[in-house]
């Protein structure tokens, strides 16, 4: 499940301009090969976590929008490009020739966390 929510306002006083934004991605299968009490049971699922965002800006223009300067910020939880990575270990020490199939592969999830954010923004528009 995937939901967007966002919004405008332009009209505040001292002429600043909001935007604001609401992101939701829920739980999704990611792989397979997660029940850790039988991990070379493909038919078990692996769940990634489910993320959300939340986009907010605030900015002001100068000079007829020839000029804006803006706040921008973002508060997040959770991960992105979630997939699952396999895991499993066939050193044998004094093992000497072609390495066996692992034994006990273990099927994680993986993903990059999305950090939290806050910026300042200078824009400048050429021409007219």
């Amino acid at each position: 499940m995937i939901g967007d929510l966002s919004w405008t306002y332009q009209k505040l006083p001292f002429h600043l301009q909001a935007k604001g934004e609401f992101e939701y991605v829920g739980r999704k299968v990611v792989g397979n090969g997660c029940d850790k009490s039988d991990p070379k049971d493909l038919t078990s699922y692996c769940l990634g976590v489910p993320h959300k965002e939340f986009r907010l800006a605030l900015a002001r223009p100068f000079l007829e929008g020839r000029i804006s300067v803006g706040h921008n910020m973002m508060i997040a939880s959770g991960y992105t490009g979630q997939t699952t990575e396999n895991f499993a270990s066939n050193y044998q020490p004094g093992y000497v020739g072609p390495l066996p199939v692992p034994e006990n592969p273990i099927a994680e999830v993986v993903g990059v966390r999305i950090p939290s954010y806050a910026s300042v923004s200078f824009t400048y528009r050429f021409g007219h």
